[in-house]
């Protein structure tokens, strides 16, 4: 049933990203200039650590599961504490992009978007943070084992579906075409 449940709000959480890429597009095709004039872009790096950060988060939960699955359990809790280390960074370095901006967000479409997109590209990756370490605890404490490793199997499905969720709000925030006079 974990895994039912896993995927059916995994399937609902896409279909609110998909709602989520589709305001964006509606909003940068409505406006003369993208960024405006007096909005200076903010600078793709963080974005892409974060994204390169996801990803690893990913792989490492994937190891997880498969040293796991290789009876273990010490190196899958050595893992999963690695992939917990991956999407905290890339959580935290989304924040800290946030907060050092240069623009609020709420004097133009473009900042509304831009805030929202890499927030919820955080939110997802913290959400991933929390999954991760409840299972990690299981882990040490002797409640997933190689007998009993489905919350893991879960958890790395999830942290690969925060990762991607990341790609793809950020590749949003960050690729959307300049358009008019704003950059």
């Amino acid at each position: 049933m974990g895994t039912w449940g896993l995927w059916l709000t995994i399937t609902v959480l896409a279909t609110f990203v998909a709602g989520l890429a589709a305001a964006a597009l509606y909003l940068h095709t409505g406006q003369e200039a993208w960024p405006p004039p007096f909005i200076e872009p903010p600078s793709s790096l963080p974005a892409l650590i974060a994204v390169v950060l996801a990803l690893l988060g990913g792989l490492v939960a994937t190891r997880a599961r498969s040293t796991m699955g290789s009876e273990r359990r010490r190196g899958a809790a050595i893992a999963l504490a690695g992939a917990v280390g991956l999407h905290t960074a890339a959580t935290v370095t989304l924040i800290a992009h946030l907060w050092q901006l240069s623009f609020p967000h709420d004097i133009h479409a473009y900042a509304s978007v831009y805030w929202t997109l890499t927030a919820f590209a955080a939110w997802f990756l913290g959400v991933s943070v929390l999954v991760l370490g409840a299972v990690l605890v299981q882990t040490l404490v002797g409640l997933v084992d190689p007998a009993r490793h489905l919350e893991l199997t879960n958890a790395a499905i999830h942290a690969w579906f925060a990762a991607a969720s990341a790609v793809v709000l950020l590749a949003l925030a960050h690729l959307l075409p300049t358009t008019g006079g704003g950059g």
